[in-house]
């Protein structure tokens, strides 16, 4: 019997971009503290082993003989993503065959430079990272509004949903509470840390907000500030005279595209550990809440937690960030899968930050639908219920 959990296919030139890939997928299950023995490659000759039933992924490294494997048919006919992968931008007409020539692809150089947007996509379609992607910038618009508008424009390039004050709260609109509803929603913060970011209006107020929800930040120092213990989730990057072309950083530098790249890489790269831990944050209290209760909770090797109440399954599926209807119908139709027929389902998340209305909505969809959202904050009194 099979003790892998999620498949990913090769094909192609199996090169030095798997090698590379491999290390990158295993590295970013880590951070989402995925064992690595739930993961499995297969190729041409351990194709076999397939196993229809669980998640899987197929990825085609393209090369100029454009060889197609055998059982890249069966893989279409039972709906498995293919990502296929072109060593350039102007390769894609030479490597990738007419089959897949249909499919967006994506680019990875044989030094594995732009692997983290592949590994991303894998983890997403395993449903081991949420497929919306959002990120914030925070700055300050004097001396760094053209660095946060690039930035802007590079993660929106990458298929981020990217919040930015200037481009993304509407007229007549109450700035803050929009700003902690959008804030809640994220994975990862971008913040420009410029001469007087830090006695700015918002700063205190949105890193506070950001470390009270557990959001990771990616952290760039401007060439002479200085790493601050207040911001307690920053990873920070030191940017550097030499990072800037032009003329003289803060005086309308530009900063040179390899350096962008770096933080967009590092912005995907944070995004799995950001998510992993708010993901453990909601698993560790409901957990204590129900022990609390003489539970006995148990975690899946999915993610998930299956509980007994009162002779009553119950399937408890962590949402991070703003539940929508989308993301509830996915958690459904996946959880549905693993569960027994018998088990209820509950969406728990964290409504610190949400807009009541948000609230109530979620509400009025409980009422509507076979599966039920109950925020972190109501878990304890949930499960009381449950037990009365």
């Amino acid at each position: 019997m099979t003790q892998w959990a999620y498949q990913i296919i090769v094909m192609g030139s199996l090169d030095s971009r798997l090698d590379l890939l491999k290390c990158a997928v295993h590295a970013r299950a880590k951070d989402l503290g995925i064992s690595e023995e739930t993961l499995i490659f297969l190729t041409s000759s351990t194709f076999n082993s397939y196993d229809r039933k669980k998640p899987a992924i197929g990825v085609y490294f393209g090369h100029k003989e454009k060889s197609m494997p055998p059982f890249l048919n069966k893989l279409m006919q039972d709906s498995i993503v293919i990502a296929p992968i072109a060593s350039a931008a102007d390769a894609i007409e030479d490597e990738i065959p007419e089959q897949l020539k249909h499919i967006n692809v994506l680019i990875l150089p044989a030094d594995g430079s732009k692997s983290s947007r592949l590994v991303s996509l894998i983890f997403e379609t395993f449903r081991l990272l949420r497929k919306d992607r959002g990120i914030f910038i925070s700055y300050r618009r004097k001396g760094s509004q053209p660095l946060a508008n690039r930035i802007y424009e590079n993660l929106d390039k990458r298929g981020f949903d990217v919040f930015i004050d200037v481009r993304s709260v509407p007229p007549a609109v109450d700035f803050q509470a929009e700003l902690w509803h959008r804030m809640s929603d994220v994975d990862v913060i971008v913040l420009i840390d410029t001469p007087g970011f830090r006695e700015g209006r918002w700063t205190k107020a949105e890193l506070a907000q950001a470390n009270l929800l557990g959001i990771q930040t990616l952290h760039l120092l401007w060439p002479g500030q200085l790493e601050d213990n207040f911001y307690a989730f920053s990873r920070y990057m030191k940017l550097e005279p030499g990072d800037f072309s032009g003329t003289t950083p803060g005086r309308g530098a530009s900063i040179k595209k390899s350096t962008m790249e770096r933080i967009c890489d590092r912005a995907e790269d944070l995004r799995a550990e950001a998510m992993a831990l708010r993901h453990a944050h909601l698993v560790d209290n409901f957990c204590d809440a129900a022990r609390d209760l003489k539970l006995v909770p148990t975690v899946q090797p999915q993610r998930w937690i299956s509980l007994e109440t009162q002779g009553k399954n119950l399937a408890v599926v962590p949402a991070v960030g703003r539940p929508t209807s989308d993301r509830i119908n996915a958690i459904f139709d996946s959880i549905s899968e693993q569960k027994k027929s018998s088990e209820s389902i509950w969406v728990i998340y964290d409504s610190r930050g949400l807009h009541d209305n948000w609230v109530k909505h979620l509400r009025w969809l409980d009422s509507h639908l076979p599966i039920r959202t109950v925020s972190m904050a109501d878990a304890p009194a949930a499960l009381k219920e449950c037990l009365s």
